[in-house]
């Protein structure tokens, strides 16, 4: 019993000293020294994809990863990926992407687009990742961030998934979509932050916005997608409904789930969003 016992220990032991961990590590963009995180799977292959996690306004990159109702660390070791999260800057009220809220513009000068994509740059020679198979996902201001790379730098991303992301009218005036990129957003319909009627008038202070699903609508249609099909998923808490935007050249689609009294959230109590975000991601892999 006792050489049963030493046995499993040094098993576990193996085990825990060989498990992957998230590292924090720097670069130096547009003279400034960013921080971020990042998880590599064990023995992940050369040339894995690669997926951005940023978060809302107000939040770090450390609560995101340490957020366990998150599961992209267990989801990245399934899907064989590699996870990056990085962190914002401060603007003139809290730590935030400049997406063009009324306090930033004129203000706050670090291009946070320019950054991520300097960042993919790096994170892909460190790590022998895929420059093809680069992904982003984030929730609310990191979903805003999401709508404007996908105006700004849609050929850096196989694929874009927003949660409770807006479009600013800002970003509606000074850019258009050039090319056509798959495109994911969840969003509930009960959202007092990013509010699903949208904001027209600055009513709540984020800077006027388009409704909601105006905004995904505007990416169906600049992708050319032709067709719509709407799916009822299984009910657990707030039902959700997928509108699936489909049939343009390209074959890049748009997925719209709307969550039926949603809140200001990542919906993880509604549907498996992590995964399905990961599914998404999977099916717009390129070899």
């Amino acid at each position: 019993m006792k050489k049963i016992m030493i046995l499993f220990a040094a098993l576990l032991f193996c085990h825990v000293a060989s498990a992957a961990s998230v590292k924090k590590e720097s670069i130096v963009d547009q003279g400034i020294t960013r921080e971020y995180h990042v998880y590599i799977p064990d023995n992940l292959p050369a040339g894995a994809p690669l997926v951005f996690i940023l978060h809302g306004y107000g939040g770090s990159a450390t609560s995101y990863v340490n957020n366990s109702s998150l599961t992209f660390k267990q989801l990245a070791d399934e899907y064989k990926v590699a996870l990056c999260y990085p962190q914002a800057t401060r603007d003139s009220k809290n730590t935030g992407w400049n997406v063009y809220y009324p306090w930033q513009i004129g203000k706050m000068q670090v291009d946070d687009c320019e950054f991520i994509c300097n960042l993919a740059k790096h994170l892909h020679a460190t790590y022998n990742l895929s420059a093809k198979n680069t992904f982003l996902t984030g929730m609310s201001n990191g979903g805003e961030m999401c709508y404007l790379l996908a105006y700004r730098k849609p050929k850096e991303f196989a694929a874009i998934a927003s949660m409770a992301g807006l479009t600013l009218v800002e970003m509606a005036k000074r850019h258009n979509f050039t090319e056509p990129i798959a495109f994911m957003e969840v969003h509930g319909t009960g959202d007092k932050t990013s509010r699903w009627e949208g904001d027209p008038t600055d009513q709540y202070g984020w800077g006027a916005y388009l409704p909601v699903p105006v905004a995904v609508g505007a990416i169906a249609a600049a992708n050319k997608c032709m067709y719509e099909e709407t799916t009822e998923l299984p009910q657990i808490k707030n039902r959700v409904t997928l509108h699936r935007y489909y049939g343009a050249p390209s074959g890049k689609e748009v997925l719209f789930y709307e969550v039926r009294g949603g809140g200001h959230n990542w919906a993880t109590d509604s549907f498996d969003s992590c995964r399905t975000i990961m599914e998404f991601f999977k099916k717009n892999m390129t070899k």
